[in-house]
Order: structure tokens, then C-alpha cells, then sequence
């Protein structure tokens, strides 16, 4: 059909919002058929109808409509079903398009209630039982759909969709514990989704069949559909202990985009107000706690025999993140579940002020997507759910974006607690113990003073976690946490120093991330001018400032030195105006060692101002074969001296004289 606009002049729009008569229903059962427009992808189209033809109950028939399909091989496959009784098979002699062919199926199955199925679906056994039941909940039903993996606002776990669709195993498992989840409940929802949708026959008496006239190929039709039902007083509600696994998107591939844009203008213009109920239907979310009552059953279904170990920590990324994911591998190894807390991501992290929620999962952030928390309102659920896990220890790594009330999860659980030291947050709000010693200073390494002058910078410069605690209270707290802790793990031997300093009744053990004497071959630098790579995220406390007023002496006094940032900045566009740092951009986790080794680097220098607990960026100018420049100070100090594997400078150091020393050091010769 070609695109006529003129076709919609004649037809009034039809707000969304009621009131609505009540409809004329009709809540005898008259039996199920299954219809299926058919085109092409005949791979996926047989795999639909193997997963739908044992699973429909009889009586109901399978009715296929072969839209001229252009694969032989389909169409003849098509015909020996038809040919062995196994379905209705209608056949368009030439391409109609998806709402002629729903049509089509409509007419072969009169009076009944129909289930409209896109052949890129797998249809799992309880689905058509759960939404027959769904559809007779109430007089005014028109249509019922399931939850999927792609299924627009019924997706899951993902709300989003684009979650991965499971095969058809996978998805009888998920439609089980959709029973088990969320039985026989069911959601309003505005309209239905087509991809799978339980038609009732009073409804389809009412309202008529498709529109392929204003609709073309497709896209939109099954919402023109569920309006018009609106209008006759039919609600549209979703089974929530239904699922059924769906494609998405392989019906109409590129020109999908142009048929959705060309149809949804439309579906604006016939229904005024349809794009602000859809909006205020995923606002008001009526389907999160589905979800998180089917995430739940999912989490649980993948419990272990042999419990389980909880991990908590924040999602900033970096090191931690490294460490996280070594540990859980390591758990797992061992024949225990790991598990991990973090704070959940909002939407729009920058309009959602901290403690962001908890997020729960056994994998990398964004397997359970919905098991998110609020603490401490929430808490108890939480809770509930990890008593069933058997969980024998706590490893804390990282409390920022955390509720305060995620400190008592171990002790709820009964279990040994251990704390890993990433960072100073135990006494130092500002976790990095960097200060401004006035207004206009820039950052700087505090010295580490006594309580009254912890107490000064806290009033002075605020705090980094997001958390209003004093460094007296802070200081008291994590004595008490310590106390209690069956270990306390520091990576590097200066950390635990400064620890022990703090609270002298800790004795923390000493586990470096890395091997430093696994041998690497490092390159001397060449004589005269000099390259020198910058690595990792540069922001205040890796040296952002020290960088810039490093690149401005180069320039004042033509210094043949340059810079290269393997990574990223607080600001690549202020390093850049400098020409003389330049910026790759980010990498990938494994990606640092060969894109060091690319700049064809001298040196490496990490300008850190605070004492790091480790410095993986460390370790990778190592393995990329550079040696490295940098402040006497923390693990990254003691790492360089314990090794040899270049030098170490003052901190505070004049800037003249530290490109001096990049310029002009050289390793001892042996």
C-alpha cells in the first residue's frame, strides 16, 4: 500500500484519556486459537512453531498465515504441516503486509479468543494456561500480554529490553518462576504489545480486526487496536506470571525505522495524549515489583549448595574493580557463590542525590537489575534474601554511595566480617587525605595531623563520601568495625603503616595485589628530548595540576618534553590547549600494557599527590617496559624504591626541577 496521509483526514481524533462506556463483554470462554503471520527468517519461524505446536492445547488450532513469503524452503515446510493436520495454513498470494495477514487469521478463526503470536517468539509450556486465566480476571480484559525479554514497557529484567533472549529451555525455566513469582497476578498496562498478545473474542467483536489500510506493512497497528478497544471500555492488563521469549526487530530490519516513524506520527495524530500515557505509565513503573519478585526467583534458583560469600562495594571502577572481580572468581573457584553489593545507578545519576539504592548480584553489576534496595526502608527484603544463601563471611571493600545501614549486613547475617583498605576513608572524609591548606590553594597531601586538624579540614573543605560524618566520629566508628573484624587487609606495607598509625590495635595483613618480582624488561630513556607517558584517569588526586603546571614550564623554558596521557582526565580539553599533553581517550580492562607501548614512550610519570594503596597504573608502565617517575610518597613510592624500576622525587618538589629530572635521569648502570 503507499503512504496516503489523505486516508486520515476523514477520522477524528480520539483522546486517550475517559471516562469510557463500559464495554459489551462477554466472559464465556469460547476456546483459544493461535495465530501466526509468517514472512520470512526460516530458521526462526520453524524453532516458533516447534516451540508453539506441543505447547497450544487442543482443541485450539494453530492458524499460519504465509504472507508470500519469499523462501521456498519456508512456504514448502509450511505446506506439510498444513498437510499433516498440524496447522490452518492461509496463504497470500501476494505480500499484504502484517496487519492484512493478522486479518487473514482473524477471519479462519471467527468467534473465538485469539492468540496473536509474531513468528520470531518462543512460546514455553504454562504461558497460554497463565494468560488464558489472566484474560477472565475481570469482565472488562480486552487484552492480555506476557512479560519478555523483549517486549517494549513488559521487558525483563531489563525494563528497557534489549535483554539477551533466552532458547526455549531457558525460557520455560523464566515462565516457571514467573508462576512462582507472581502467580496469577496481573498489571494494568495502556495498551498491549503485539509481539504476543491474548485477544479477547468479546473485545475483537467490539473493535474489529487490524487496520492495514491506515497501516501499511506495520508497526503501530496493535496500539491502534488497543485504543480503539479503550474507547469501547476494554482494558489492557499484563499477566505477570506469563513469559514468553521474543527476537524483537528482525521483521522489518532498516526500513522498521522509517515504517515506526511514519506509524507512530500517526498513532499521535489519530489518539492526542497517547505519548503522555505512555510516559506516565513508565514513570509510575507498575511493574517493578513484578520484576523484582521474578529476579528474586531467578537469584534464587542459582543458589549453591557449598553458601556463599558477600561482597561490598562502591561502582567508581578503577583498581577496586579489578580486585572485586579476581575475588569472585576466586570464591566461585572454591565452590561457593559469590555475591556482591553495590550501589545501583540511577538513571540520571546527576538528578539523584546519595545513598543511591543497593544493588544486589552475583556477577558483574546488571545481572538482577531489579533487586535494588533502599536503605534503610528496604533493607529487611534484602535481607530476607541473603538468608537463604548461607552466607559464611563479609568482605568490606568500599562503602561510598552506600546507606550508612549497609555497615550492619554482616552482623545481620551472623557473619565474620572482613575489611579490605582500598583508600583512607576509616578516617579521612576525604578519602584521599588531600586538603586545600587556603581557599585558592590547589589540592595537596595533608601530612596526616591530629584529630583537631582533621576537624579543621572537615569544616573547611567538606566531605567526599557523601556521608555527614565527623573525623572524630568517622575515627570511632571504624575503631569499633576494626575491633570486630575477623582480618583487615592492606595491599601495601605503607598502607598498613598508616592504618596502624590511626588505630593502633589493628594489625593489618599485608597482601599485595601483584607480584613485583615477576621479571619485566624495561627500555632506558633516550638522552635529550623525551616523551613521557601519563597513565590512568588523571584527575586532582593522580596529578591533574601537577600535569598542567609541568606542561607550562616545558613551554616557558622550550623544553624538548611531551606528553602523553594513556587514558583519560578530569579535563582532556584543558591538557590539550597546552600543546604539549596529549590524550588517547579511554581503554579497555587489558588494553593499558599495548597502548603504553604504542606511544613509543621514554618514560612513565604518575604525578599522584596522595599515598595510593597500590597504583595498578604502576604496574602497566612497567609491563609496557618504561620506567617510572614518581613522588616519595604511599605504595606507589615504596613500590619504585623496593624495585628499582625507576625513581622517586619529593613530593612538593619545585616544578622546574621535576622536568629537570624527566628529563635528564637515567637508570644506574649495573
Amino acid at each position: 500500500m503507499r503512504d496516503n496521509p489523505d486516508i486520515l483526514t476523514p477520522m477524528l481524533p480520539a483522546p486517550v484519556e475517559g471516562p469510557f462506556p463500559p464495554p459489551a463483554s462477554d466472559r464465556r470462554r469460547r476456546g483459544v486459537d493461535v495465530v501466526i503471520p509468517v514472512y520470512g527468517n526460516t530458521a526462526m519461524t520453524l524453532a516458533c512453531l516447534e516451540s508453539v505446536l506441543p505447547t497450544v492445547p487442543s482443541p485450539s488450532r494453530v492458524v499460519v498465515v504465509d504472507d508470500a513469503s519469499p523462501e521456498p524452503a519456508l512456504s514448502a515446510w509450511l505446506a506439510v504441516l498444513a498437510a499433516e493436520g498440524r496447522i490452518v495454513l492461509k496463504i497470500h498470494p501476494q505480500n499484504r503486509g502484517f496487519p492484512a495477514a493478522v486479518n487473514t487469521g482473524l477471519a479462519a478463526a471467527p468467534g473465538c479468543d485469539i492468540l496473536l503470536l509474531n513468528a520470531d517468539i518462543l512460546l514455553p509450556p504454562g504461558a497460554v494456561p497463565a494468560l488464558t486465566e489472566a484474560a477472565y480476571t475481570a469482565p472488562d480484559v480486552g487484552t492480555v500480554t506476557p512479560l519478555s525479554n523483549e517486549a517494549s514497557i513488559l521487558s525483563v529484567p531489563g525494563p528497557a529490553g534489549q535483554n539477551p533472549m533466552p532458547d526455549l529451555a531457558a525460557a520455560g525455566r523464566l515462565q516457571m518462576l514467573s508462576i512462582q513469582a507472581n502467580g496469577g497476578r496481573t498489571a494494568e498496562i495502556p495498551v498491549g504489545v503485539g509481539f504476543c498478545l491474548f485477544m479477547r473474542h468479546d473485545c475483537l467483536a467490539a473493535v474489529g480486526g487490524f487496520r492495514p489500510e491506515i497501516f501499511a506493512q506495520g508497526y503501530g497497528e496493535e496500539v491502534d487496536f488497543c485504543l480503539r478497544a479503550r474507547h469501547a471500555g476494554f482494558r489492557h492488563i499484563a499477566a505477570l506470571g506469563a513469559y514468553v521469549a521474543h527476537r524483537g526487530g528482525t521483521s522489518f530490519r532498516a526500513a522498521g525505522r522509517a515504517l515506526n516513524a511514519r506509524n507512530a506520527a500517526i498513532i499521535s495524530r489519530l489518539y492526542p495524549g497517547y505519548d503522555g500515557l505512555i510516559a506516565r505509565h513508565i514513570a509510575a513503573d507498575p511493574l517493578r515489583a513484578a520484576r523484582r519478585r521474578l529476579d528474586a526467583a531467578r537469584f534464587s534458583a542459582n543458589r549453591g549448595e557449598r553458601g556463599a560469600v558477600l561482597l561490598i562495594s562502591h561502582d567508581h571502577g578503577g583498581g577496586i574493580a579489578r580486585i572485586i572481580a579476581r575475588d569472585m572468581q576466586t570464591i566461585r573457584e572454591s565452590g561457593r557463590r559469590a555475591l556482591l553489593l553495590t550501589p545501583a545507578i540511577p538513571e540520571k545519576p546527576k538528578d539523584t542525590s546519595f545513598p543511591w539504592e543497593t544493588e544486589l548480584t552475583d556477577a558483574q553489576p546488571g545481572g538482577y537489575p531489579n533487586l535494588r534496595y533502599r536503605f534503610p526502608a528496604q533493607a529487611a527484603e534484602l535481607l530476607e534474601l541473603l538468608a537463604g544463601e548461607k552466607v559464611e563471611r563479609v568482605i568490606f571493600h568500599h562503602a561510598l554511595g552506600h546507606h550508612p545501614a549497609i555497615r550492619g549486613i554482616a552482623a545481620a547475617l551472623a557473619a565474620p566480617q572482613d575489611f579490605v583498605i582500598h583508600d583512607f576513608a576509616s578516617f579521612c572524609p576525604r578519602i584521599t587525605l588531600l586538603t586545600r591548606f587556603s581557599r585558592t590553594d590547589p589540592l595537596r597531601y595533608c601530612g596526616e595531623p591530629n584529630l583537631a586538624g582533621c576537624e579543621a579540614c572537615y569544616a573547611a573543605n567538606g566531605s567526599e563520601t557523601f556521608e555527614r560524618i565527623t573525623p572524630t566520629a568517622l575515627a570511632a566508628r571504624s575503631a569499633s568495625e576494626f575491633s570486630r573484624a575477623q582480618k583487615i587487609v592492606a595491599p601495601s606495607l605503607d598502607t598498613a603503616r598508616r592504618i596502624t598509625r590511626h588505630f593502633p590495635k589493628t594489625r593489618p595483613v599485608v597482601t599485595p595485589w601483584e607480584d613485583d618480582s615477576e621479571p619485566v624488561e624495561l627500555a632506558p630513556p633516550r638522552q635529550g628530548g623525551r616523551r613521557i607517558v601519563v597513565v590512568g584517569g588523571i584527575g586532582p588526586a593522580k596529578g591533574f595540576d601537577i600535569l598542567m603546571e609541568c606542561a607550562r614550564d616545558a613551554m616557558r623554558r622550550r623544553l624538548k618534553l611531551e606528553f602523553f596521557v594513556a587514558g583519560v582526565s578530569a579535563d582532556d580539553a584543558e591538557l590539550l590547549e597546552t600543546n604539549r599533553i596529549f590524550v588517547t581517550g579511554p581503554y579497555k580492562e587489558g588494553e593499558a600494557t599495548a597502548l603504553i607501548q604504542s606511544l613509543g614512550g621514554d618514560l612513565a610519570f604518575l604525578p599522584s599527590i596522595w599515598p595510593e594503596t597500590w597504583c595498578f597504573a604502576l604496574s602497566e608502565a612497567w609491563r609496557a617496559g618504561l620506567y617510572t617517575i614518581a613522588f616519595d610518597l604511599g605504595a606507589q613510592g615504596e613500590r619504585i624504591k623496593a624495585t628499582g624500576r625507576g625513581a622517586v622525587l619529593p613530593l612538593g618538589l619545585p616544578i622546574p626541577r621535576v622536568n629537570d629530572a624527566l628529563l635528564s635521569w637515567m637508570p644506574p648502570q649495573t
